[in-house]
C-alpha cells in the first residue's frame, strides 16, 4: 500500500525523468467514465514496458471520430519512467498539447 502511495506521488515530478520513445498501441474511449485513453508500449535495454494515459472526453474539446485520426495506432510519444522502476511512466504533456481544451 505504500508503495502505490510512493508511486502516484513520484507521479508529480514526472517532467524530472528520464524520456524515451515509445508508440501507441490503442486508442480507446471509455463510455461509462467518459474518458479518452492512450495505451503504448516503450522498450528499455532488456525489457518491454506499458502504460496508460487518459484525459477526460470534455477536455480534449474534438469529436469521437478524430480521435483516431489524431492518435493512429504506431504513432511515435515521449514516455517518460522513472529510473528505478521503468513500470511507473507516463505520456509526456506534448501529447496532448494540439488538442482543443488544453
Amino acid at each position: 500500500m505504500f508503495s502505490d502511495l510512493y508511486d502516484y506521488i513520484s507521479l508529480l515530478f514526472y517532467w524530472r525523468w528520464p524520456s524515451t520513445e515509445g508508440e501507441l498501441t490503442a486508442v480507446r474511449m471509455l463510455g461509462g467514465s467518459g474518458r479518452l485513453r492512450l495505451e503504448y508500449r516503450f522498450l528499455l535495454g532488456d525489457g518491454s514496458y506499458f502504460g496508460e494515459a487518459g484525459r477526460p472526453f470534455w477536455s480534449v474539446g474534438t469529436s469521437a471520430v478524430n480521435f483516431h485520426e489524431r492518435f493512429p495506432i504506431g504513432q511515435a510519444v515521449t514516455v517518460h519512467y522513472r529510473r528505478d522502476n521503468p513500470s511507473v511512466n507516463t505520456l509526456d504533456r506534448s501529447v496532448w498539447q494540439d488538442l482543443e481544451g488544453l
